[in-house]
């Protein structure tokens, strides 16, 4: 920030006003030819005092006091100069500016409601990317399920209408999810993020998001457990996000489970906080790998326990997308072949 702005603003009488500062330094820029007159008049001897000399004085005090004046008022340009640079930058090439945030006055207020704008445009745009690579992860899932039991259809007629039956309930199931998604979306770009979210009961929506998986469940012969909470959860936060983040969470219990294990989704209400945890009894991980459990593993994403292949990124983004909504993803293991349980609380 420019250093006359800042040290002006130092001024408890022109501290919290803008305009003041511009009026500050026109008043002293018009008055210095009067003091410089004074000054000569006052300490000059009588012979110097002719009005060719005053009159010389006057002209070069006035023209030195315009261009200092000028210089000054362009300096006091700065915040809005540093505002239009920083919007242009974020625009055309997605710079974040830091902009100065602690001025009083209403250029500092008006570049404080700059960077907050720009800060809260980058973490919608951010949340909006990270919401699309989870969904493009998720439906990895359904598809290899359609997939399958496709490739069932071919070989077994005898039992058409079940195979049919599953696929259309994976096929709807996602597009609720998508539909739901692209509804959040839009309504988050007409009220820029300040979309109020509807009041659900959790335990329902557990219920719900297992049935989606309920394919996936039964090609390994998994054992599920719905540990519900018997008191009333109810949350209004967003049930699109949450649903990706479950049904991520619930993709890879089934992903590194054994045939026959169980997977167990428990809900509870623990100080004042709602907790939902997903535990399986699959390849779990030691300590070592947990502490770049949450990373961004699209290089070194594990396989699970048929050999399904992994993208490495579903815990990073979800682990963001619970975090960016207040709440927390937590993950425990007591080590390799040992399963694994994630928490979410909010």
């Amino acid at each position: 920030m420019d250093a006359i702005y800042r040290r002006l603003s130092h001024f408890p009488l022109i501290k919290y006003n803008y305009s003041s500062k511009f009026l500050f330094v026109a008043f002293v820029g018009i008055h210095i030819p009067l003091i410089g007159i004074i000054f000569f008049v006052l300490n000059s001897p009588a012979e110097l005092l002719s009005s060719k000399a005053v009159i010389m004085l006057v002209l070069g005090l006035t023209l030195a006091s315009t261009g200092v004046t000028l210089y000054v008022l362009r300096r006091l340009l700065s915040p809005l100069l540093l505002s239009d640079k920083a919007l242009k930058e974020y625009m055309s090439r997605g710079v974040l500016p830091a902009l100065p945030t602690h001025f009083p006055d209403e250029a500092g207020r008006l570049m404080m409601l700059i960077q907050e704008t720009i800060n809260h445009l980058d973490r919608l745009s951010t949340e909006k990317r990270q919401m699309a690579s989870l969904v493009t992860h998720n439906l990895r899932t359904p598809l290899n399920q359609i997939v399958a039991l496709c490739e069932l259809v071919k070989i077994d007629t005898d039992h058409l209408n079940t195979y049919i039956g599953q696929i259309e309930t994976i096929t709807k199931s996602q597009l609720d999810t998508l539909s739901r998604l692209l509804e959040q979306l839009a309504a988050t770009v007409s009220s820029i993020g300040h979309v109020e979210l509807l009041e659900y009961d959790v335990n329902s929506f557990i219920q719900d998001e297992v049935l989606k998986l309920k394919s996936a469940f039964a090609q390994k012969n998994i054992n599920v457990v719905q540990n519900l909470s018997k008191e009333n959860l109810h949350t209004n936060r967003s049930k699109s996000n949450l649903s990706l983040v479950l049904q991520n969470l619930l993709s890879n219990a089934v992903k590194f489970s054994y045939d026959g294990q169980s997977v167990t989704i428990t809900t509870a209400r623990k100080d004042n906080q709602i907790q939902i945890s997903v535990k399986d009894e699959g390849l779990g991980f030691s300590e070592k790998y947990a502490k770049t459990l949450f990373n961004d593993a699209r290089k070194s994403g594990r396989r699970g326990t048929a050999n399904e292949p992994s993208i490495g990124l579903g815990l990073h983004l979800s682990k963001k997308i619970i975090e960016q909504t207040g709440g927390s993803l937590q993950a425990h293991s007591d080590g390799d072949g040992k399963g694994a349980c994630f928490t979410i609380t909010f």
